[in-house]
């Protein structure tokens, strides 16, 4: 039977549908497009934002107008914070929690079976766990990431933190690290399946090794990662600004290997409304991390999160964040307008920012990310940067597509063959959102 996913969110969830494609394929399922016709589709949702649940309901929906006679799973965060009102979405057929995911292959089966014994089946057969407890976290080995050149290894999951406007915490569970020995065993099943791109993900990264029974720090952790054999480079993904050791940044410094590269969430620059989303930070703490990390990094990528319009903040508190941003080197940032979310502690809270408020200051500072990532690319022409060139091309241009150790996105001319491979180029000049590049 042919089984299609559709993914939304994070690479922790990338890595999540990977390991349900590899079980399925080990029970003779194919794997398909997600716009193909498949007898089973298997949407991996998201619930960072309200927008997230509403496309993650509309993939149910694009699913079902390919082949409406199909069998639809549905998991992910929004399938754990709301099962019931996940459940009564129309063609639903399996139901699957975050810890349940591994036991994709007997729950369709166990549905095909009723399926076969009945005309009628009834409501979706649920499979959901209690996440907040113990359950067995071991990620497993795969060889295929839906078509990417990057190998999205999950070390970590879950979340200790209690941010007031974050459901994800709730989805995921409490923090719990997979072991160094599993880690390191699947980084190189993936190496030696000819990813060339290792990236590092988790629900909180950096806290990896915090709840082993002898503590372990992250940092080691990426050391003997990059220790290991073969042609790769590693990639952090977004990692919290008090959990980047001194000595992981001295890694970034000293090894090659390791892509100079944080996305480090923001959220706000006011210690006020720090305070009210529950951040284990303040401004200075976060300004001190990245002062840190780009007078030892050169040309440092540097990315964050921004959430603008929370309940309770002032023109005065936009501007803290405004002037933060302003005084640190950010190449990219993501805006997101604060919308409430149930379940969080800021559900209640009087939302009290207009609608056109939060819009005026979400294009402020887009304005002032886009003006810092083509400042950041324009300071890199002329410099010679490695390239990851992905499996496809621009279906614009035609060319050759990859980003830079930077994250800075690239394109380039050159021949198939330098698919997946990671390729030396001069930067010589800007081409609208990209940087047109050459092969050194």
């Amino acid at each position: 039977m042919k089984v299609a996913f559709a993914t939304m969110g994070c690479r922790t969830n990338q890595n999540d549908t990977a390991e349900m494609q590899t079980v399925l394929e080990q029970e003779g399922f194919t794997v398909i497009n997600a716009d193909e016709k498949a007898d089973i589709y298997v949407i991996n949702s998201c619930t960072v934002t309200a927008k997230s649940d509403a496309t993650s309901r509309q993939a149910v929906k694009k699913a079902l107008a390919i082949n409406e006679s199909a069998m639809v799973v549905f998991t992910g965060c929004y399938s754990q914070n709301q099962p019931e009102e996940v459940s009564a979405l129309p063609g639903l057929d399996i139901l699957l929690g975050n810890a349940n995911k591994l036991e994709i292959g007997q729950a369709i089966k166990k549905r095909l079976e009723s399926m076969r014994q009945e005309d009628e089946f009834g409501l979706p057969l649920i499979h959901m766990s209690d996440i907040t407890g113990h359950w067995d976290f071991k990620p497993i080995p795969v060889a295929e990431f839906q078509g990417r050149t990057k190998a999205f290894i999950k070390v970590q999951t879950g979340c200790d933190e209690h941010c007031s406007f974050c459901t994800v915490a709730r989805a995921r569970g409490r923090s719990i690290s997979d072991s160094r020995a599993n880690i390191l065993d699947n980084v190189r099943h993936s190496i030696d399946a000819g990813f060339r791109e290792i990236t590092l993900t988790g629900i909180n990264l950096g806290t990896w090794g915090a709840d082993l029974d002898r503590r372990e720090t992250f940092s080691s952790l990426v050391e003997d990662i990059l220790d290991l054999p073969g042609d790769f480079r590693v990639r952090l993904s977004s990692i919290n600004p008090m959990e980047i050791e001194d000595s992981l940044i001295d890694l970034m410094t000293g090894h090659d290997r390791l892509c100079p590269h944080f996305h480090i969430p923001l959220q706000s620059g006011s210690d006020y409304i720090l305070e009210r989303m529950r951040r284990n930070y303040r401004s200075t703490d976060y300004r001190r991390v990245v002062e840190q990390a780009a007078s030892k990094v050169p040309n440092l990528g540097l990315g964050a999160d921004i959430i603008v319009g929370f309940p309770g903040e002032t023109d005065q508190h936009f501007k803290e964040t405004l002037k933060l941003v302003e005084d640190l080197p950010f190449t990219y940032l993501h805006v997101f307008s604060y919308s409430p979310r149930k379940g969080t502690e800021s559900y209640p809270f009087n939302n009290d920012v207009p609608k056109t408020e939060k819009k005026l200051r979400n294009r402020m500072l887009t304005e002032i990310a886009q003006s810092r990532a083509l400042a950041f690319r324009e300071r890199m022409v002329g410099q010679e940067v490695s390239v990851l060139v992905e499996s496809s091309r621009d279906p614009a241009t035609g060319d050759l597509r990859g980003h830079s150790e930077q994250y800075i996105p690239v394109t380039l001319k050159g021949p198939d063959d330098l698919m997946n491979q990671i390729v030396s180029v001069t930067l010589p000049a800007i081409a609208g959102q990209e940087t047109a590049g050459c092969p050194a």
